[in-house]
């Protein structure tokens, strides 16, 4: 029963520490969610978990993250984000797998450079409106965001698989 409690607080502080990494839209996805299913592969360690069950369990850890991140920025632009209008200071086309695609960057009326490209096709120049987070990088086009229940529930409903599938590998006899 240890070691399960053991494990399962490693997982819950390494996708903490995950979505606190990844907040706003400019954070290191790749190697941050690397870590994550690293992690989560090497968590059922000692146990009979093999192959197939260590991915799905480091896959299902990396969903916690993705939901709970999303869950995050929405919940904080809900509770406390203030709508904005920002003006489209640069255009850029990158090149994605279609082909090229417009890349925006923005600034408030209040000269805060909104963190991370928008991908829409406005012109230097043009405003809208945005929602943003007073106090941290979060923000969205748009108005203020409707409560993220979908996303608090993809994140407790992967928790709970988590959860369960952790405790059915740490019971299992280990065939190690």
């Amino acid at each position: 029963m240890s070691g399960l409690l053991l494990r399962k607080c490693l997982l819950l502080a390494a996708e903490f520490g995950a979505v606190l990494l990844l907040r706003g839209p400019e954070g290191a996805w790749i190697p941050v969610l690397l870590a994550v299913f690293v992690i989560g592969a090497g968590v059922p360690h000692g146990t009979g978990a093999e192959f197939v069950a260590r991915t799905a369990l480091a896959l299902v850890a990396v969903g916690v993250v993705v939901a709970a991140g999303a869950a995050l920025d929405r919940h904080t632009l809900h509770d406390r984000g203030r709508e904005e209008q920002a003006v489209v200071t640069s255009r850029t086309m990158v090149k994605d797998g279609a082909g090229l695609s417009p890349s925006l960057r923005l600034r408030t009326d209040a000269g805060r450079d909104l963190p991370g490209p928008l991908a829409s096709d406005l012109p230097v120049g043009a405003r809208l409106t945005v929602t943003a987070d007073p106090d941290g990088p979060a923000w969205t086009p748009g108005g203020r965001p409707a409560r993220p229940l979908w996303q608090t529930a993809a994140t407790a409903a992967l928790l709970a698989l988590q959860t369960a599938a952790l405790s059915w590998y740490s019971f299992r006899k280990s065939r190690y």
